[in-house]
């Protein structure tokens, strides 16, 4: 015995325990500075607009017969949200729009003999993960008009399209009815088939496998089913079983698909495992052998498997490590808060002293590694969509990254609850005990051939020997005080009996309600977490929306701003350091020529200490080309202007940025 800096002795056992607690620490940690490393590999989830053909913001002397986008992954284009508008604004794009190069490369074939003019470019496709994404650009031929239609969400790269709410709020409800479903699952086959007493009937943790079992097919149906109008901008009306086809063609789908056939098949080996006992004893010789164990747990490694390829991770350029990663990710969440609930619910309030004796330092065990897999397992997965290392400050200034950051917080949350609930456990179940459940009471329990042969001897003994004289006397005080009641101060100090029942009042009964209490806690801000999952999946990851802004930014500048009653558009390429070449374009709000007298512009970088100035000579009386030299990168600030009178001169600025 040693003691506590408190100056309490502290047990070798609880000393033992200790080190084996420091010792677990240490390998989670070192398996999270593992995920670090792990996490400075590149990774997509949404696919980026790359580049054009013809660029963006440029001007062609000849009409294209085919407008090319390149994307950074395989897209799917979306029927009928594929459009080139022309100055008139009509759609002049003809046929169906096609892919090539693995399905990165998507072509739009146009009609022939287009007349000059600026059209615009608007598309809706849907990236590999199965998450919409939409955008638009121009460019002109010849000359640059007025745009034939709302520009709306004009954007360089790909942004995430919108979704129709009711879509979203149902799909979203899905995809948390099956994160709950594998819980509530795994949860129950996990205590069932490694610490359910065998005196205990199963009904109700049976029930809760079987719910747990719907709220998994049922999620997966809804995911599935919603699919296809999530991505094409529709409404719940617009569910179709050709819809469903369409989606079954996709990555999404198949995993979808999959899932849902794994758990049909898996009915048979769970209908085995989770039937009641033969016997009303529990002693079933049949119940749950190995064959059933292995059955479920490669049955059950299957179906984890479909979450990572029905999201982000499987269609990241490292699916070695990501895909692995989310699975166990998937696993360990199902475990700890399916157990946990199955602890809260059934176990705490039935068991026995005896059984809590052995179930609860080996559940706390599992637990424990349990968390230490979602940890590494999050770690890796959060530091791949990132981008590593270098994209930490995206975890401050995405939505996705703020979403983490949240489920980290609420994670701890819940880890705090956690660690009193282990403290607790090993305070009261200190001493190691055997790894094994009694089917009856330990004072029931049959005593073996050398223990009935010893104490089968004295009693023969004693049945032969005469009765004497002090046997007949009456009981001595002594002894009559012997037998009579404990006083307030010993019942205080006397132990808990071994089979004592939790059900009843008692010290034990109250300090089991307080762990049920911190059990269910966790249960519930584990609800919480999963919901902040479930939102994780529908976002854009860190570094896809990164990814999008570079992508943009990579691209010719090109915008329409009001400069007085008229509208100015501006096209800068290629918007880098050295020779831009300039066009300025001048409308009426109706899309007409304006004539214009004199251009004029100049620009600076104020962080440099830079400026020039912005020469452009007529082409048109409403169009002016020049070159623009800019030496520096940075955000340059343009003003141009334009006089279309002796007395109207109109002034613009813009902030353009130089790489």
């Amino acid at each position: 015995m040693t003691n506590d800096r408190m100056g309490r002795s502290v047990p070798k056992v609880q000393r033992a325990g200790l080190r084996r607690l420091s010792r677990r620490t240490l390998v989670v940690g070192l398996l999270a500075l593992l995920a670090l490393g792990f996490g400075a590999s590149p990774a997509q989830a949404h696919a980026t607009l790359e580049g054009t053909d013809p660029p963006r913001g440029s001007i062609v002397d000849t009409a294209p017969s085919v407008v090319t986008m390149n994307f950074s992954e395989r897209v799917v284009p979306v029927d009928g949200r594929i459009k080139v508008v022309a100055p008139d604004g009509k759609n002049v794009a003809e046929g169906e729009p096609t892919t090539v190069n693995n399905g990165a490369r998507l072509r739009i074939p146009l009609k022939k003999d287009l007349g000059d003019g600026t059209y615009l470019v608007s598309y809706r496709v849907i990236s590999a993960d199965g998450h919409p994404i939409s955008g638009g650009y121009t460019f002109s031929i010849r000359v640059p008009s007025a745009l034939g239609a709302k520009a709306g969400d004009l954007s360089a790269g790909a942004e995430s399209a919108s979704v129709d709410s009711g879509v979203r709020a149902v799909q979203s409800v899905s995809r948390y009815a099956a994160y709950a479903g594998v819980a509530l699952l795994a949860g129950p086959l996990v205590i069932l088939l490694g610490l359910w007493p065998r005196r205990l009937a199963t009904s109700g943790p049976r029930r809760l496998a079987w719910t747990g079992w719907g709220l998994l097919v049922g999620g997966t149906i809804g995911t599935l089913v919603l699919q296809q109008p999530y991505a094409d901008g529709g409404t719940l009306a617009d569910i179709s079983v050709s819809g469903i086809g369409g989606t079954l063609d996709e990555t999404v789908g198949r995993a979808l698909l999959a899932r849902l056939g794994l758990l049909v098949a898996a009915i048979p080996v769970l209908i085995r495992v989770l039937r009641p006992a033969a016997s009303a004893d529990g002693d079933d010789p049949g119940w749950a052998g190995p064959v059933d164990r292995a059955l479920v747990g490669v049955l059950g490694v299957a179906v984890l498997v479909t979450f990572p390829f029905a999201g982000h991770a499987g269609q990241s350029p490292a699916p070695l490590i990501s895909v692995p990663a989310i699975t166990l990710h998937v696993g360990a969440m199902a475990v700890w808060l399916g157990g946990l609930a199955v602890l809260a619910r059934y176990l705490l309030p039935r068991a026995r002293y005896r059984e809590l004796e052995v179930i609860l330092p080996v559940w706390s065990r599992w637990a424990f590694w349990a968390i230490g897999a979602l940890v590494f397992s999050g770690l890796i997965e959060t530091f791949l969509e990132i981008g590593g290392f270098g994209g930490l400050d995206r975890l401050v200034n995405t939505v996705y990254g703020q979403l983490v950051l949240t489920k980290v917080i609420w994670l701890g949350a819940i880890m705090v609850v956690a660690a009193n609930a282990r403290a607790w456990i090993r305070r009261r179940f200190g001493m190691p005990v055997a790894y094994a459940l009694a089917a009856e009471e330990p004072s029931k329990a049959p005593a073996t051939k050398a223990a009935k042969a010893k104490a089968k001897a004295p009693e023969a003994k004693a049945a032969k020997a005469p009765e004497t004289k002090a046997a007949k006397a009456p009981e001595t005080k002594a002894a009559k005080a012997a037998k009579a009641p404990a006083t307030k101060a010993g019942k205080k100090r006397a132990p808990e009996p071994e089979t004592a029942d939790f059900s009843a009042a008692g010290r034990a009964a109250d300090e089991i309600r307080r762990l049920r209490t911190r059990v269910s806690i966790e249960v519930l801000l584990g609800a919480v977490v999963l919901a902040l999952a479930t939102a994780l999946v529908q976002v854009a990851p860190a570094r896809s929306a990164d990814d999008a802004a570079e992508a943009a930014a990579n691209l010719p500048y090109s915008a329409q701003v009001n400069a007085g009653p008229n509208v100015l558009q501006i096209d800068l390429s290629p918007a880098r350091i050295g020779t831009n070449e300039l066009h300025l374009t001048a409308f009426d709000q109706n899309g007409l020529p304006v004539k214009v007298e004199e251009w004029g512009g100049s620009a600076e970088l104020p962080s440099g200490n830079v400026s020039t100035d912005v020469v452009a000579l007529p082409l048109t009386e409403n169009h002016a080309v020049g070159q623009v030299d800019l030496p520096l990168v940075g955000d340059w600030k343009f003003t141009f202007t334009l006089r279309t009178s002796d007395i109207d001169q109109y002034s613009v600025t813009r902030t353009i940025t130089i790489r």
